[in-house]
Order: structure tokens, then C-alpha cells, then sequence
């Protein structure tokens, strides 16, 4: 088995990238805006894509990921997290794309969103295309404001609301820089 590569693309300029047969690569995309495709053309190909978009003042993100399963017992993931603030927004379009011919494979996709003003906003739009039977995929998204409970708990610890939310905020991103770091270590 191949050991797991880890590629930023934030500032490519490429917007194809094609995986070979065991290839495995955590791919990593930074306020990275318009379409990037992810083709698995080689069995067992896996690909896993970070995209991460802190908005602030007026700034605008329409990112659109497409996973494309060309070949049997292949894997991706994509996972989105935006943090909003000011009046910025993102919207979200992911596809799932498994050919007749990618029996075996496993695609999720996963869009959070984070909107930290009321001038903010955020949609996501994931989509499937899937050609065969055999085939486990899935996709999420959730778009919500700091949560008033956490941000409740927070203040019985002695923190301001706008401490909080900071607070909040500042861990958002967490669980998936969590992932990328057990991708990236743990590939035995």
C-alpha cells in the first residue's frame, strides 16, 4: 500500500487532478474559488479533499468539487468548512460523479457552514450521479450560527458572549484539520 501524500492546491492553477491505480492523496484547498475536479481513474485510488473559507468583510466563495469515480474500489471524501463574517458568503456545489465501470466505491461529501453575523450567508448543493448498484455514498450539509447553548456554557465560565463566539469560531476548522492530521501520520 502507498503511504498517503499531502498536496496544498490552494494556489494551483491546475483544475484536474487524476489519481492512479493505489494512489492516495489529502489534498488541501484554502478560500480556493471555482471548479476542481478529482478523478480516481486507477483501482483503489483514494482521494480526500480539504477546503477550507474564512469570510470576512464582503468576500465572496462559489467552490465547486467534483468527484469523479472512474474505476473500481475507489474512495473520496470531500469536506467544506466555511467561517463566516461580515456580509461574506459561500455557496457550496459538489458532485459525485461513479461511472458504470467504479463497482466497489465509497464517496462522501461534507459542507459546514459557520455564520458568525447576520449579514453572512451560505448554500450548499451536493449532488450524486451514480452508475452502478454496487457503491456506498453520502453527503451533509449544515449552515447555522454559533450555538446559543455553547455559547451559554461558555459565559458560566466567566467568557463575554463575544469571547465565545470567538472561541467558537476559532475551533471550527478543528475537526478537520483533525482528520487531515490522522490521514497524513497514521497510514499503515
Amino acid at each position: 500500500m502507498n503511504d498517503m501524500k499531502f498536496i496544498d492546491i490552494t494556489n494551483d492553477q491546475k483544475t484536474t487532478y487524476r489519481l492512479g491505480e493505489n494512489e492516495q492523496v489529502v489534498f488541501l484547498m484554502e478560500n480556493r474559488d471555482g471548479e476542481v475536479v478529482f478523478e480516481l481513474a486507477g483501482a483503489h485510488a483514494v482521494a480526500h479533499i480539504f477546503a477550507f473559507y474564512t469570510g470576512v468583510d464582503d468576500d465572496r466563495f462559489s467552490p465547486r468539487i467534483i468527484q469523479r469515480h472512474l474505476a473500481p474500489d475507489t474512495v473520496s471524501s470531500s469536506t467544506m468548512r466555511a467561517r463566516l463574517d461580515g456580509s461574506s458568503s459561500v455557496s457550496f456545489r459538489g458532485l459525485v460523479d461513479i461511472s458504470n465501470d467504479a463497482t466497489g466505491s465509497d464517496a462522501r461529501q461534507d459542507c459546514r457552514a459557520l455564520l458568525l453575523s447576520p449579514k453572512t450567508s451560505a448554500s450548499a448543493a451536493p449532488e450524486l450521479e451514480i452508475g452502478t448498484d454496487d457503491v456506498s455514498c453520502s453527503h451533509a450539509a449544515s449552515i447555522t450560527p454559533p450555538d446559543a447553548e455553547q455559547i451559554c456554557y461558555l459565559a458560566t465560565r466567566g467568557l463575554s458572549e463575544a469571547d465565545a463566539t470567538a472561541l467558537l469560531a476559532d475551533g471550527f476548522f478543528k475537526d478537520a484539520k483533525d482528520m487531515i492530521h490522522e490521514l497524513t501520520t497514521n497510514n499503515s
